[in-house]
C-alpha cells in the first residue's frame, strides 16, 4: 500500500523502513497461513499469525505519519494541492495498474492450466476499471477486488484528498482548528464501514499526532490526550490484538527513529512490491501447492518457499515497476 512508500529521503526517519517490512511481512504470513484454506487448525498457531492482518493498521499508522511529513519538509501549501495528487499517483498507480494487470493474467493462468471451468467468468470489464479509480467500495454489491489488499489502496488514497486539504489549517490556524479536526475525526469514524476511509481516522490520527509532535507544533500532553483518546476508540472499533500494530510505531519513531535493522530495512525499500506482489503471485503458488503437502515440516517448508517465492519477484518488480516510478513521483516538484 501507499504507507509502504518512502518519502523525502532528506529527511527520513530510517526506522520507517523496518516498520513497513514488518507490516508487510505480518500481511503475507496472514494471508498464506490463516487464508489457505485447511492449511493448519485453528489452534494458537493459527492465532498467532491470524494477528499478522493487523499489519494494514501499522500502515495506517505509519502513512498519518509519514505523509504529513514529508510535506512539512517540502514547504507544502494548498496551492500545491494537484502536485502533491500527482506526486502520489505516479508513486502509487503505475505499480498498482501493473498490478492489476499481473492479476488478471494469474487468474485465467489458473483457469486454462488448473482446469476451474468458473474462475474466468469472475472478471469483467466493468470491475476492472472500478480497479481504475479505486471505486470498488461503492459499487461492492456487484464488484470485489481482483486480490484481498487492494481495498487498503482506496483508503490510502481517500486519506491523500484529506490530508491535502487539512494539513495547512491544521498547521497555520493553531489548536482550535485542531481539536475540532480531532472531534471530527472521532466522530465520524462511526459513521463509516470498514472499506473507507472515515472508519480508520483514529489509527491516522495516531500517526498525525506522532507527526506534529515530532516536528514541535504541539506540546507533549496535547499529544499524549490525542493517543490515548484514539487508542481508546481504537480499543473500542478494531480487535484488541491490533493495538499492537497501532502503537508499535509510536515508541520506534519517539526514541529509535533511526534504527536499522538490516534485513527488514532493505525489505522495507521495497514492501509496497511486497504488498502488492504477494497477493497475487504468494497466494497463487500457495493455493496449488498446499494440497501437496502433509506434515508440520512440510508445511513450514511451503510457506518458508512462497515467502522466498514472493519476496524475490517482488524484488524484480520494484527494479523494473516501482522504482521508475520513485523517480517519476521526485521529479514532481510543488508549485512555488
Amino acid at each position: 500500500m501507499a504507507t509502504m512508500i518512502s518519502e523525502n529521503r532528506a529527511n527520513n526517519v530510517s526506522s520507517l523502513d523496518s516498520l513497513r517490512a514488518f507490516a508487510a511481512l505480518s500481511v503475507c504470513f496472514y494471508h498464506f497461513v490463516c487464508k489457505t484454506i485447511d492449511f493448519i487448525p485453528k489452534n494458537w498457531v493459527y492465532d498467532f499469525f491470524f494477528s499478522g492482518q493487523y499489519g494494514v493498521h501499522l500502515f495506517f499508522v505509519i502513512s498519518g505519519f509519514v505523509i504529513p511529513w514529508s510535506m512539512y519538509h517540502n514547504k507544502y501549501q494548498l496551492r500545491n494541492f494537484f502536485q502533491f495528487l500527482l506526486k502520489r499517483l505516479a508513486r502509487l498507480e503505475p505499480p498498482y495498474l501493473v498490478s492489476v494487470v499481473l492479476a488478471i493474467l494469474v487468474v485465467f493462468a489458473r483457469a486454462h492450466f488448473i482446469g476451474d471451468g468458473q474462475t474466468h467468468i469472475a472478471i469483467s470489464t466493468p470491475q476492472i476499471l472500478l480497479h481504475v479509480g479505486y471505486l470498488i467500495p461503492f459499487f461492492e454489491e456487484t464488484y470485489s477486488w481482483l486480490t484481498p489488499v487492494y481495498w487498503t489502496l482506496a483508503v490510502e488514497f481517500q486519506y491523500y484528498f484529506l490530508i491535502a486539504l487539512l494539513f495547512v489549517p491544521m498547521m497555520k490556524y493553531g489548536m482550535i482548528m485542531r481539536i475540532i479536526i480531532y472531534v471530527s475525526f472521532g466522530a465520524i469514524s462511526y459513521l463509516f464501514g470498514e472499506k473507507f476511509l472515515p472508519h480508520w481516522l483514529p489509527i491516522f490520527l495516531i500517526g498525525i499526532a506522532l507527526f506534529l509532535y515530532k516536528t514541535k507544533s504541539i506540546e507533549k500532553i496535547e499529544f499524549a490526550i490525542v493517543v490515548v483518546v484514539m487508542v481508546i476508540l481504537a480499543w473500542d472499533k478494531c480487535p484488541h490484538a491490533s493495538l499492537f500494530f497501532i502503537l508499535l510505531p509510536v515508541p520506534v519513531v519517539l526514541f529509535a527513529s533511526q534504527l536499522k535493522v538490516p534485513v527488514l530495512h532493505f525489505l522495507g525499500k521495497m514492501s509496497y512490491s511486497i504488498y502488492l506482489i504477494h497477493a497475487i503471485i504468494g497466494i497463487a503458488v500457495m493455493n496449488v501447492l498446499s494440497h501437496h503437502v502433509n506434515g508440520t515440516f512440510q508445511k513450514i517448508g511451503l510457506v518458508v518457499f512462497v515467502m522466498v517465492i514472493s519476496i524475490f519477484s517482488s524484488y524484480i518488480f520494484y527494479r523494473i515497476v516501482e522504482k521508475p516510478s520513485k523517480t517519476l513521483s521526485s521529479r514532481i516538484s510543488y508549485r512555488k
